[in-house]
């Protein structure tokens, strides 16, 4: 931020046509106010210099009746809604030149601010000295540590500042900078996704205080290194931390491009760490590091190296992913065997990714690959809608794919042993395929079931003669009226009368479905339609078919009690006891049974002979 020249040299020396009394040819639609002002000819050479914006575009920018009104009310006007903690205005101005900026929204270019010197009229004598200038670069979050630590710190820790402040004071204000530099140089990483480690302020003095073969005599230096390295260690422990895997738990559906996109970026933050760690200003705090034999250091550097070693085995499954993203779905099984072929490479030469946790979150990663090309390639709105034959076939098809991908996962799990020729040590895919193939069963689960679905949509065009035929149109036709029926229950005001047709249809139905078949089959019947028989035309008509029933039950008495009589001779004496007592029961048996028929046929009915 810097106060705007005084001078007609420096003024010539920022514009860009020139001094300040050089005019750029102005479109005839501009007012003249805006022509004649100095103050806006000072604007404009201050956007050439800072954001090199050409003539044509600033004429077209002023030529606008907004920007000229937004303009002059900023220089001629006293504005008090905005800022009023700094007694300020602020007006800005991107390269773009495409509107005025009231606030500050995200941009992605440089950005020049002008602002008042207190809430004034800006004056046409010494505007010069009534306006301050500033620069913000186009991403703020790499430009506020530099402000902090620059600016901020140099102001605050200058002791002819604060002469007159407490002790305790001045370093209160210390330790919070410190803090909110700490803060922000973190957030910085987050919003690039890698991990900055915030060094202290007082760096240079914390490194010319450190004894080289003990500890700092100093114990506020001594508590600042032992924050710093927790603060470090909680940051890398949290990288060390990460795992691929953490999307599936989550409850998504990543592709493999997703598992090489993570260990690539997780490679390039732990070297990007590494490197801060070995730069010449922390080579102190390493040292530190090792003195207190850390774990977090040597686990770092292994996990370093175990990054760099996944990555680098990754690399070949970059081109057969591309493969299988642009190939079409019906072609991508001459892409699996290659697949399976590369991941037995994989899992036989790298040394940290041959685990089963990885292969199988990598191999549900190309899973869900391969599921995403099938539902683009099924169109889920469009399958019932589409032929029956196209959609049966892409239904076979996408089966097919997801069948062979699985057979093939059996396949080359039998020959991963042969994938070791020159190490002993053999590890097997010893995990269960369920883990891997979990979401592709149910999708297969589903297609089996729309498959069918569509088989039976193919009946539809199917015609049956003879008697078949007309059975199956009997049953069409009480279908429909079913239908109808169900359509009509909401409409209270509808007569009776109008399902009575129904009725009796489903009573004919039932009818004769039910005098040529046994007893069990009468008794199933009875049981489903029981709550029937309570309304008086059905049972009416119904009643006659009572007397047929106890006809088969007493047929069906009489033959289990010959077949009992039957086998008698052949039971051992010691079950005598036995068969007397079922052969009595069987007699209660068939009395509580007429009895049950005598409660539903009524009184008319009489069953004197029966006794037990």
């Amino acid at each position: 931020m810097t106060e705007a020249p005084s001078s007609g040299k420096s003024s010539a020396r920022l514009g860009s046509s020139g001094t300040a009394g050089v005019r750029v040819p102005q479109e005839p639609s501009l007012k003249v106010g805006v022509v004649l002002d100095e103050r806006v000819d000072f604007l404009r050479e201050q956007a050439f210099c800072v954001l090199r914006v050409k003539t044509d575009k600033w004429n077209r920018f002023i030529g606008a009746e907004e920007n000229q009104k937004i303009i002059l009310d900023f220089l001629d006007h006293i504005w008090t809604n905005l800022f009023d903690s700094f007694n300020s205005i602020l007006m800005y101005f991107n390269n773009k030149l495409g509107n005025m900026l009231y606030t500050a929204p995200p941009w992605k270019t440089k950005i020049l601010c002008v602002i008042k010197r207190g809430v004034k009229r800006v004056s046409r004598e010494e505007f010069k000295h009534q306006l301050r200038l500033g620069e913000v670069p186009g991403y703020p979050m790499e430009h506020l540590p530099l402000v902090i630590s620059e600016v901020l710190t140099s102001v605050l820790s200058n002791g002819l500042n604060h002469e007159d402040w407490p002790r305790v004071v001045s370093e209160d204000i210390h330790r919070h900078l410190e803090k909110l530099r700490s803060k922000v140089v973190t957030l910085r990483g987050r919003a690039e996704g890698r991990t900055l480690l915030p060094l202290p302020l007082m760096l240079c003095v914390f490194l010319s205080s450190l004894s080289p073969t003990g500890w700092p005599v100093d114990r506020s230096l001594l508590y600042s290194i032992e924050t710093l390295i927790i603060q470090w260690s909680g940051q890398i422990w949290s990288v060390l931390q990460k795992d691929s895997g953490m999307m599936l738990q989550g409850g998504d559906c990543p592709v493999p491009s997703a598992e090489l996109h993570f260990w690539s970026t997780q490679r390039e933050n732990l070297r990007g760490i590494q490197a801060q760690i070995q730069s010449p200003k922390v080579q102190k705090i390493m040292d530190i590091l090792k003195r207190v034999e850390s774990s977090y250091f040597y686990s770092f550097l292994d996990v370093c190296h175990k990054a760099d070693d996944i990555d680098l085995y990754l690399r070949p499954l970059r081109r057969m992913i591309s493969n299988l993203e642009e190939r079409s779905f019906p072609h991508t099984e001459d892409l699996l065997h290659p697949l399976y072929h590369t991941l037995c490479l994989i899992w036989s030469h790298s040394k940290c990714y041959c685990t089963p946790q990885r292969m199988v979150v990598l191999l549900q990663e190309f899973c869900n690959l391969i599921i995403e090309k099938a539902f683009a390639y099924l169109i889920p709105e469009e399958l019932f809608k589409m032929e029956l034959e196209e959609g049966v076939e892409r239904v076979q098809i996408t089966i097919s794919v997801l069948q062979t991908f699985k057979q093939l996962f059996h396949t080359y799990r039998q020959k991963v042993p042969q994938y070791y020729k020159y190490s002993h040590l053999v590890k097997l895919w010893d995990f269960p395929a369920s883990l891997v193939f979990q979401r592709t069963d149910r999708i297969m689960g589903r297609l089996h079931m729309i498959e069918v679905s569509l088989d039976f949509l193919k009946l539809e065009k199917v015609e049956l003669g003879g008697s078949r035929g007309k059975v199956l149109k009997i049953l069409t036709r009480g279908w429909e009226r079913f239908l109808i029926w169900l359509s009509n229950t909401s409409k209270t005001s509808s007569p009776p009368s109008r399902f009575a047709s129904y009725k009796l249809f489903l009573l004919q139905w039932w009818v004769w479905h039910f005098l040529p078949h046994f007893i069990l089959f009468h008794m199933k019947l009875l049981k489903i339609f029981g709550t029937l028989l309570d309304r008086p035309r059905i049972h009416q008509l119904f009643s006659p078919n009572y007397n047929v029933v106890l006809v088969l039950f007493c047929e069906e008495i009489d033959q289990c009690q010959f077949i009992l009589e039957q086998h008698k001779d052949q039971v051992r004496p010691d079950m005598i006891q036995f068969i007397i007592c079922s052969y009595s029961e069987i007699g209660h048996y068939k009395y509580i049974s007429v009895a049950v028929w005598h409660s539903h046929l009524g009184e008319k009915h009489a069953f004197s002979g029966w006794k037990s």
